[in-house]
C-alpha cells in the first residue's frame, strides 16, 4: 500500500489511556481508529451529504510496539476494499513516526429502517473507490465531474 496518501488523524493521547505498565492501554488503539474512521469519512464527503448509519463488523489490530503516554501519535487511513454494501479500511498507528500497529476494518452500511445492509450510497462508493485508487485518480475523477 502506498501510506503516503493515506489519511492522518493526530490523536490526543490521555493519562486514562495508559496502563499499569505505563504504555496505551490495548483498549484505547480501538477508540483511536474510531477517531480516524470519523474524521476520514468527514474529510471524504462534503458537510451536507445524508446522514449515513453505519456499523463496524470487523476490527483486526496486530501490535507491533509499545506505544508511551507523551509521544505523538498518528492514524493512517487507506480504504482498501469497496463492496456492494460495505467497504474496508487498511491503517497504521505511528508513534513518533515509527508503525506501532496495523490492521484493518470492515464497515457495513445498513437502512436504517430495516437495520439490515443497504447498497452504498453513490457519492460515497465513488469517493471512497477514487481514494482507494490514489490522490491522482481522485484528482481525475472531480475535474471530469466537474466538466459534466
Amino acid at each position: 500500500m502506498d501510506w503516503s496518501r493515506a489519511h492522518r488523524t493526530r490523536v490526543q493521547m490521555r493519562y486514562s489511556d495508559t496502563d499499569m505498565m505505563g504504555h496505551i492501554n490495548n483498549a484505547a488503539y480501538a477508540q483511536f481508529l474510531e477517531i480516524a474512521r470519523m474524521e476520514f469519512l468527514a474529510a471524504l464527503l462534503p458537510p451536507d451529504a445524508p446522514k449515513l448509519t453505519l456499523v463496524l463488523a470487523r476490527l483486526e489490530l496486530n501490535y507491533r510496539r509499545e506505544v508511551l503516554l507523551g509521544q505523538v501519535v498518528e492514524v493512517l487511513t487507506l480504504p482498501s476494499r469497496v463492496g456492494g454494501s460495505s467497504w474496508d479500511y487498511a491503517f497504521q498507528i505511528l508513534a513518533d513516526g515509527v508503525v506501532s500497529s496495523d490492521g484493518g476494518s470492515v464497515q457495513v452500511h445498513l437502512d436504517p429502517l430495516t437495520r439490515r445492509p443497504a447498497p452504498l450510497p453513490g457519492l460515497l462508493r465513488e469517493r471512497l473507490t477514487a481514494a482507494m485508487h490514489g490522490a491522482a485518480q481522485q484528482k481525475d475523477v472531480q475535474q471530469q465531474a466537474a466538466h459534466d
